[in-house]
């Protein structure tokens, strides 16, 4: 399994909130995860020093069949970050055209498979 680990829980508004432009990356669009194929959710969440009380997490497999269900493609893309940082972008299926913003129905079907539990590695800022 390939572990995606999000700080917090993960609710649609949430993902929406936080997909935006990557601030050493200009025209990276999407939202922070940590991300590496082998590596445990309990090491993702402790290379991430999440501050959250919360982690979300799923196998890339499930977040990618939930993203395509509704007519999108995603694209975990090496970013600068605390450990494995990823940025988790969506792409339209039709157009091919990467989105600047998260389309709520995909912010709902990632939020409705996303798996919540209390962070294991939590770090107080």
């Amino acid at each position: 399994m390939a572990w995606v680990v999000r700080a917090g829980e993960a609710k649609a508004p949430d993902l929406m909130r936080g997909y935006r432009e990557h601030a050493q990356v200009p025209g990276l669009f999407g939202f922070s995860v940590q991300y590496a194929p082998g590596k445990s959710v309990n090491q993702l969440a402790l290379s991430g020093r999440f501050p959250h009380a919360m982690i979300s997490y799923e196998d890339d497999v499930v977040l990618t069949h939930a993203v395509e269900l509704v007519g999108y493609r995603m694209h975990l893309i090496k970013s600068p970050g605390h450990g494995y940082h990823h940025t988790f972008c969506v792409i339209e299926d039709l157009s091919g055209q990467a989105q600047s913003t998260l389309p709520s129905i995909v912010a709902d079907a990632l939020a409705d498979v996303f798996q919540r539990r209390a962070n294991p590695s939590r770090r107080r800022p």
